[in-house]
């Protein structure tokens, strides 16, 4: 995928009142000076390495060196042409359009032999007319329909990376008027094409060691809710070991093709309306809840859907990535005696008095239980309120469920 829009040509460098793109044919006596500029280009390109977020800003300086307008760096599926995409000088609004429709137009990404196509497939600097036939291209509706709306005409795109049939690229653009990249400007791409490869493969790295996701899929884990990460098509990225039990257990949820589903359609159509909604690209994403009833169960499976804050997720920008939490409403709750004496220093009696009223006994109810008259109850109550702060019975209750940390 290449998307780009109309731009002013951006001067590199301007020397004795005449202009130096970056890797131009100098003047004579300017060759040195066009050598530290590659040079200081090369440089960019390790510290986007090492930190991505120069990544959207290195992109411009290298479409500047090499003529180019604007466009995009992927990492796309080759049988989908689906995937990431970190685009610079171009407009959100593309990127959707892409996403809707002209992926399945891209006649750059359109393999009809997988196999051979992988085993031909080099870390090369490419050519529109070396994917394919130009007047095919510029018949094409891809060309006709999209390219050619954002003024873009001819392509050149510097091959990173394959896994797999995950191919990642940068694919630069220029526009219309200005006709074919020439020779200089693909000698530039290959020069700056192996320090844009170790950089990219780096960063990838980096990314996968440290990057906030996997903070919070760690915390995640750790958790002792059910909890699903979900991307905006209900496809499940990570799934924490409560989570996997509640699926064990088949409480009218499974996980489908990779996609997490109700087994209910109603209920099915509502959980992918509410993943849709955390997920959007509107600036306040929402979600929110909903119960799945359980046939034999008198209460149902309550569902959480949130959206996870858009964290500087490195290299491809934020990934739309929502949090499905489940409550089985049936499951009895651990009352957290032992934490209650740690923390407030409540006897033994004051404990089983609280765990009592958490578990939704009336005083009375609590005084037969524990065999013990009504008012030593009410006094070890009393003690309860003083000692916790709480100051009645939903206080108690509420504090009671936030120390309880493990189901029953």
């Amino acid at each position: 995928m290449m998307l780009a829009y109309p731009c002013s040509k951006i001067i590199v460098s301007r020397l004795a009142g005449t202009d130096l793109g970056l890797f131009d044919r100098p003047p004579n006596g300017t060759r040195a000076l066009a050598q530290i500029a590659e040079d200081h280009l090369v440089e960019q390109i390790y510290a986007a390495a090492l930190d991505a977020s120069r990544w959207p800003g290195l992109l411009e300086a290298v479409a500047d060196a090499i003529g180019a307008g604007n466009g995009v760096m992927t990492r796309l599926d080759s049988e989908t042409a689906l995937g990431e995409s970190l685009p610079f000088r171009c407009d959100e609004a593309v990127l959707r359009t892409y996403a809707e429709y002209y992926h399945e137009k891209n006649v750059f990404t359109r393999v009809d032999d997988l196999s051979a196509w992988r085993r031909g497939w080099r870390p090369s600097v490419v050519s529109t007319a070396d994917l394919m036939p130009v007047e095919d291209y510029y018949r094409s509706e891809y060309f006709n329909d999209f390219m050619r709306l954002q003024d873009a005409g001819a392509t050149l795109h510097i091959r990173l990376e394959l896994d797999e049939t995950t191919s990642s690229a940068i694919a630069f653009g220029k526009p219309i008027r200005q006709g074919e990249f020439e020779r200089w400007s693909f000698d530039a791409a290959r020069r700056l094409q192996p320090h844009l490869i170790r950089a990219y493969r780096l960063t990838r790295s980096l990314v996968d060691a440290l990057g906030p996701e996997r903070d919070l899929a760690k915390a995640v884990e750790a958790s002792n809710q059910a909890i699903f990460l979900v991307d905006g098509g209900c496809v499940v990225r990570h799934a924490n070991p409560a989570a996997v039990r509640l699926l064990a257990a088949d409480k009218g949820l499974t996980v489908l093709c990779g996609r997490l589903m109700a087994r209910n359609s109603d209920s099915a159509r509502r959980l992918e309306s509410l993943v849709a909604e955390a997920t959007s690209s509107d600036a306040a994403p929402t979600g929110g809840a909903m119960k799945l009833p359980l046939p034999g169960q008198r209460f149902p499976l309550a569902i959480r859907v949130a959206p996870i804050p858009r964290a500087q997720i490195p290299l491809f920008g934020y990934v739309p990535t929502a949090l499905v939490c489940l409550t089985d409403l049936e499951t009895e709750v651990r009352s957290p005696e032992s934490e209650l004496r740690a923390l407030f220093g409540l006897t033994y009696a004051e404990a089983k008095v609280a765990t009592a009223i958490f578990q939704g006994l009336t005083m009375r109810e609590a005084a037969a239980l524990l065999g013990v008259a009504l008012n030593t109850v009410r006094f070890q109550l009393a003690r309860v309120y003083e000692k916790t702060g709480a100051t009645r019975q939903a206080e108690l209750v509420k504090l009671m469920m936030r120390l309880s940390s493990t189901p029953a």
